[in-house]
């Protein structure tokens, strides 16, 4: 007998929520109960329709479609579900089975069948069962948000339902070419894609992690469209666009893999994962709501191959990584690669080359980045170039600063003087060293000697000498307040400089490979160890520079191919650049020896003093005349001079 006919036998014209019905209902059923007779299968002509429509769909049997639809009535009549906790009280697992099976007219062995954890209602989704607890009949059932309504909304609300937990991926806007420092990881994901595809192989899943902005969803959509196969998404939010916990995300994934388990061109997505995989501490505390071998499990069988996206694996257990076919680290795109991308980002802005080029020095900015502020800049309709330039400014170091990345480099400035090799004091043949570096651009030289002897500049020029990217690091952007975070860094801006076949240069580097015998923390040996392994098996060419030689350790100097010192500027050089700000500054110079003789007397100019003059002139507006130029290169050295003989530090006080 179906529900709606139960109803008028009983002489009950609705089920009304009010309880005080119940207990009348509860004794006509009893007294009637020879006379009701078993379940027939039928829970109304609306109903059912959309129980079969279901069945299509996902692949239910007929117990399952039963209890989808007994778990419906239950969940949309609070007078039924009342009535049967009044008539059946709290139940287990076991007595769940029995009970629903004797209601539905099923056996014991298909009723368990049915609510098994494997089955295939479970395994959509659609329906999860409280296995652990004791509860009443209709605590047992909990619908995936949604199903309620569109079982009773008919075949339009049930594809409409479909749509909303299987939905389609946004197109992508980049393609392949545009990660060529992924290139090899992804043409072998792209190959077993494709493979799994063919063969309807179950289990595979490919894993993209790395840093937000990355690019690691577009890459999923990129491998989609390179396969010319359909991507859906598993949904992060509801229709109503609140968040949705890790537990229901997860029964949406299974969800569509049931609906897209006979699709032969159908990938699936699941992005931000970290937040539905139980972590190792949730599971140890007891809290999370999916246990380690539900998603083991998860990963075993999945009949659609999946591409999974997060930020990090921090927290992961180690089961899971094992079980995925493939893991690609997605880091933020090398320098030629940030370079292309913001050339053709910012193309309809008509930004300068210059900017681009200033851009794309920023090893952090990420292309969602980026992507946004182009979007926000030309919403803004700023007519000029500069006005957008300086708006993508804003904009991007503000967000660059929360996240802790540092600001765009600066403008280059017209005060400061053209580099040239002549202008440096070094023990080496620099012009033979740059001849040599453009046969072989490969080695590891290591730059000492005081400030301002153009040190860091030389690298930058060997860089541009070679038509190489520069990549230049300092302590401060590899440093970091987690154990282990510098180490990360690291080992990051050498993978980096690979991929981009960047110029590599290391700043500061007594920070690094400062002599592990003085060390007073255990992670400053394992910042040099680090660097000291990275050092070794890099095939480009890195450059460090240092002002405190004497600190380092003895096993990073026998890793250097040559060491080259830079010195104050020789007379003669020191002259020349005299000459040189002069005419810059657009001034004449007569009595050449007698100004010649007085500069010969400062023994500790480097190109840093004539540079800081010029800075310092340009702030003061006034003519930079020899006797002024002098005075002032006279004022620097001293100073230079009284910091250095300064006692520092404890000695300070005596």
């Amino acid at each position: 007998m179906s529900g709606s006919r139960l109803l008028q036998f009983l002489g009950v014209p609705d089920l009304s929520p009010d309880a005080t019905h119940i207990p009348d209902i509860h004794q006509r059923l009893v007294a009637r109960r020879d006379d009701v007779g078993r379940f027939d299968g039928r829970f109304g002509e609306a109903l059912d329709r959309s129980l079969e429509q279901f069945a299509s769909q996902v692949g239910l049997s007929v117990t399952e479609q039963r209890v989808l639809g007994f778990a419906t009535l239950l969940s949309l009549r609070p007078c039924l579900a009342k009535l049967a906790a009044k008539a059946f009280g709290e139940l287990e697992h076991v007595g769940l089975v029995n009970v629903s099976a004797r209601i539905l007219g099923a056996s014991d062995a298909a009723m368990r069948t049915a609510l098994a954890p494997n089955g295939t209602l479970l395994r959509s989704g659609l329906v999860s069962t409280n296995r652990n607890s004791r509860v009443r009949l209709h605590e047992h059932f909990e619908l995936l948000p949604g199903v309620v309504e569109a079982l009773c909304g008919g075949e339009d609300t049930i594809d409409a339902l479909l749509s909303r937990w299987v939905p389609v991926a946004a197109p992508p806007t980049l393609s392949l070419r545009d990660y060529p420092y992924l290139r090899l990881a992804a043409g072998l994901t792209r190959k077993t894609l494709a493979a799994g595809l063919r063969a309807q192989t179950v289990g595979v899943n490919i894993l993209l992690y790395g840093p937000p902005g990355s690019g690691k969803s577009e890459l999923a959509r990129v491998l989609a469209a390179a396969l010319d196969v359909a991507l859906y998404a598993v949904p992060c939010a509801d229709e109503q666009g609140d968040p949705l916990d890790g537990a229901k995300r997860m029964r949406g994934y299974r969800l569509a893999q049931n609906v897209l388990a006979h699709r032969e061109d159908a990938l699936l997505l699941f992005d931000e994962v970290e937040d539905a995989f139980p972590t190792q501490l949730s599971i140890h505390l007891g809290n999370a709501d999916l246990t380690k071998g539900w998603i083991n499990d998860a990963l075993e069988t999945n009949p659609r191959p999946t591409i999974w996206v997060c930020n990090g694996l921090a927290g992961f257990d180690e089961a899971y990584v094992r079980r995925f076919t493939q893991v690609i680290e997605v880091g933020l795109p090398p320098l030629p690669v940030r370079k292309r991308m913001i050339v053709s980002q910012t193309r309809r802005l008509g930004i300068s080359a210059d900017w681009c080029m200033r851009a794309a020095a920023h090893p952090g900015l990420s292309p969602a980045l980026l992507c946004q502020a182009v979007r926000t800049v030309a919403s803004a309709g700023y007519r000029r170039v500069p006005q957008r330039e300086a708006a993508l400014d804003t904009l991007l170091n503000a967000s660059l600063n929360a996240m802790g990345q540092g600001r765009l480099p600066s403008r280059t400035r017209n005060d400061v003087l053209d580099y040239r090799p002549e202008y440096l004091n070094a023990d080496q043949d620099l012009l033979a060293l740059l001849r040599s570096l453009q046969r072989d651009p490969r080695g590891r030289l290591v730059l000492s000697g005081p400030p301002g002897t153009g040190k860091t500049a030389f690298g930058a020029y060997v860089a541009r000498t070679l038509k190489r990217p520069v990549l230049l690091k300092r302590a401060s952007d590899l440093l970091s307040a987690f154990v282990g975070g510098s180490e990360q860094q690291i080992a990051g801006l050498f993978e980096e400089a690979s991929a981009s076949r960047a110029v590599l240069l290391l700043d500061e580097a007594d920070s690094f490979l400062r002599d592990r015998r003085f060390a007073r923390q255990a992670w400053e040996v394992t910042q040099v160890n680090e660097l000291l392994v990275q050092l070794e098996s890099y095939d480009g060419l890195f450059i460090a520079s240092t002002n405190l030689f004497e600190s380092f350790d003895a096993a990073a100097l026998r890793r250097f191919d040559l060491k080259i010192r830079f010195g104050y500027l020789r007379p003669e050089q020191a002259w020349l650049l005299f000459r040189v700000t002069l005419r810059q500054a657009g001034q004449r110079l007569t009595q050449s020896q007698w100004w010649q003789n007085r500069l010969a007397a400062l023994d500790t100019l480097t190109p840093g003093t004539f540079a800081t003059v010029m800075r310092r002139q340009r702030l003061l507006q006034q003519p930079l005349t020899p006797q002024r130029l002098l005075d002032a290169l006279i004022a620097e050295v001293s100073g230079a001079e009284t910091t250095l003989a300064r006692p520092m530090g404890f000695m300070a006080n005596l």
